[in-house]
């Protein structure tokens, strides 16, 4: 298991994610990004701008504008590593992209109707600030749909049981929780659950996806996709 330092600066982070991209880019398949962009698609006919807090290589933002057509005006990325902003800009050039860490974005506020955070939330720095700026930048009736990691996942339970140690991962800087402690966390941020959805990533073949949809409860699944909005709302 990778030791974490004590303290790590926007710096830290910065170089790890550029080495990353720069010798294998971080990406989900696309059946994963075609999920993701129907969780967006499902809660409203129309959004005017969006925001992919975090886009890395563009991998998303691609998939999403595709799918979206004219439901979507205008599509943003941003992101702390300018290796993902280099890829992202050959993927999706038609994207606005900026550099810039999640807890500092420079963004009028009430900019987006919706922000979208990949499995990205659980690595910064200061989950808090970087909450907060979601809000400000977002409009009063926005929507945020944050996909984070389960700290039971059925698969680390098995892992402990037989080998004693959870699997490992591609990144160091990351946080687990279970699926009640991410929710009390976004509320102590300010924000409200609208809906929870687990992802266990899609399978190529439709029986498969169906039995993992049947059989792995909510609670030990790997992600979940948190729909929130601000609790002021």
């Amino acid at each position: 298991m990778a030791v974490e330092k004590q303290q790590r600066t926007f710096q830290d982070i910065q170089a790890e994610y550029d080495q990353l991209f720069r010798d294998e880019p971080i990406r989900d398949d696309d059946r994963g990004y075609r999920w993701h962009a129907q969780q967006v698609l499902k809660q409203r006919k129309h959004y005017d701008h969006i925001l992919d807090l975090a886009c890395g290589g563009g991998f998303f933002l691609k998939q999403l504008a595709q799918m979206a057509g004219e439901r979507i005006g205008r599509i943003s990325g941003s992101d702390l590593s300018g290796e993902a902003l280099e890829l992202a800009r050959r993927e999706y050039p038609q994207a606005k992209l900026m550099l810039a860490a999640a807890e500092s974005l420079p963004v009028a506020d009430n900019t987006y109707d919706a922000i979208i955070c990949l499995g990205s939330l659980e690595h910064f720095l200061d989950v808090g600030s970087a909450v907060a700026e979601m809000k400000r930048v977002t409009k009063r009736d926005g929507l945020f749909f944050i996909l984070v990691p389960n700290l039971f996942w059925y698969k680390d339970l098995l892992a402990v049981l037989f080998k004693g140690t959870r699997l490992t991962r591609n990144q160091t800087h990351e946080r687990f929780a279970a699926m009640g402690e991410w929710q009390e966390l976004f509320a102590s941020l300010g924000l409200r659950v609208v809906k929870t959805v687990k992802y266990n990533g899609v399978a190529k073949n439709s029986w498969k996806q169906c039995l993992k949809d049947l059989i792995i409860p909510l609670r030990f699944s790997y992600h979940f996709m948190f729909i929130c909005q601000p609790a002021e709302v």
